[in-house]
């Protein structure tokens, strides 16, 4: 019987042995390739899903927000995860990430005024109102040099301007003045001046009257008419170039002006894309009056009506001295007014007749204004300017707003009406950083609306 034995080495298992240590150096390299690839794959699945949950945040801005105001941003309200996770279900991948929103990039105003300038990069037809302002400009000069408010201002620091108030406002009428002036005037001889001077008389008692108020019209003080002045004529004269930041203050005005909710609504109000402001916040809100003076509702449409008349008296004052036969009217009745005040005062009163002229147009102009003070706040439209009866300038309420924003700087417009944005659709969002952790490693992306993106 043949022997075996059997731990008689063979070339085949060595051949085993070589062949079993190789393979599982190639398993081990293999199986540490596969897993970094799969590593790999799932961090820019993580990537993806980062990148897909961002653009729906940004995507899901308000789109009211945008259509009225031009303004993309976002509420923390719209922000979720939900894309994220479904991002990497649909690689087949489960959930082993956890998503951090850790940063969010608030709406500024320096944002606001960067969306205004691009609302009216398409809308730029409203800037066509400028017309107003170079017609305001006009108007001051033409008051300027035609010596209208120097005389004003004369007429004011003088006696004479108390006996005009009582002439006006007292219970004597023109007959009865003249009579004082004893031989100096004679009656007879002025009727028809006696009668004008009568009609002012009457267009202040119907002023009062219209306005259904206790109230008093002073108007022997005028220093708010200067003040208008001053306020307006610093303005205009800062938006006599075409410069960048010229340009943005008449975009931002406009925006505030007619794109905000306010006090009294001119007939079809709306915004400029003709969205209901009932549709935004309900009730009615004084938002454009509050942005041009930072007051409450009341106390800022207190002011507005302050202004609104002022402007008004400035305009109607140059549209009748334009008018030479009220001019005349006015020279006539400035002489025999004169007369009286020195014949009554005794000749310690003596005023120049053309200074009495000026304060009478002043005051035909205050009566003037109240009427269509009231045309406006009823949704109507007041003539501005006047040419040989053609009406080439009219104003509505907004119109008006959009006067006085031009005279509010844009620091305070923008800031306010961010307030008034903020209050209606929450505190608002321009961008977001995401965050998502995978063995260790985080993974992270930021990203917002390239339009605020310099």
């Amino acid at each position: 019987m043949k022997r075996t034995d059997k731990y008689t080495k063979t070339r085949r298992g060595v051949s085993s042995l070589f062949l079993a240590v190789i393979l599982s150096a190639l398993i081990l390299v293999e199986c540490t390739f596969v897993a970094f690839v799969w590593n790999l794959d799932y961090a820019l699945s993580v990537n993806t899903a980062l990148k897909t949950q961002i653009d729906t945040i940004l995507c899901d801005y308000n789109r009211q927000l945008f259509s009225v105001y031009g303004v993309y941003a976002f509420t923390l309200d719209e922000v979720d995860d939900e894309c994220f996770y479904k991002a990497l279900e649909i690689n087949g991948l489960s959930s082993k990430s956890t998503l951090y929103a850790t940063a969010y990039d608030e709406f500024t105003t320096e944002d606001l005024k960067t969306a205004i300038n691009s609302y009216y990069w398409y809308r730029g037809t409203g800037i066509s109102l400028r017309s107003v302002v170079d017609g305001y400009s006009t108007m001051i000069r033409e008051l300027d040099d035609k010596g209208i408010l120097n005389k004003v201002g004369e007429y004011m620091q003088s006696p004479a301007s108390g006996y005009v108030t009582q002439m006006i406002k007292g219970s004597e009428d023109a007959s009865q003045w003249i009579g004082k002036a004893g031989e100096t005037l004679n009656i007879d001889e002025l009727l028809e001046e006696a009668a004008d001077l009568d009609d002012i008389r009457s267009d202040y008692k119907d002023t009062i009257k219209d306005l259904e108020l206790d109230i008093d019209i002073d108007i022997a003080k005028w220093e708010s008419l200067l003040d208008t002045m001053t306020f307006l004529e610093s303005t205009m004269d800062t938006l006599t170039d075409s410069s960048d930041s010229v340009l943005t203050k008449m975009n931002v005005s406009h925006y505030c002006a007619y794109n905000f909710d306010c006090c009294f609504a001119p007939d079809g109000d709306a915004s400029i894309t003709g969205t209901e402001f009932s549709s935004i916040h309900g009730d009615k809100k004084a938002d454009a009056e509050y942005i041009i003076t930072g007051l409450d509702e009341y106390p800022a449409c207190f002011k507005i009506e302050y202004l609104m008349v002022q402007v008004l008296i400035v305009s109607n004052m140059l549209k009748d001295y334009a008018n030479e036969e009220f001019r005349n009217t006015m020279e006539v009745l400035g002489q025999i007014i004169s007369t009286i005040i020195s014949a009554v005062s005794e000749g310690a009163v003596n005023i120049d007749y053309r200074i009495i002229a000026a304060g009478l147009t002043y005051i035909c102009a205050i009566f003037q204004s109240i009427k269509d003070f009231f045309r406006i706040i009823q949704g109507q439209r007041a003539v501005i300017f006047e040419y040989e009866g053609v009406e080439m300038v009219t104003f509505s309420y907004r119109d008006f707003l959009y006067l006085f924003c031009l005279c509010t700087p844009v620091e305070e417009l923008l800031e306010r009406s961010h307030v008034v944005l903020t209050r209606d659709y929450g505190e608002l969002y321009k961008g977001i950083t995401l965050e998502a952790d995978f063995r260790g490693d985080t993974y992270s992306l930021s990203k917002s609306y390239q339009l605020y993106e310099t």
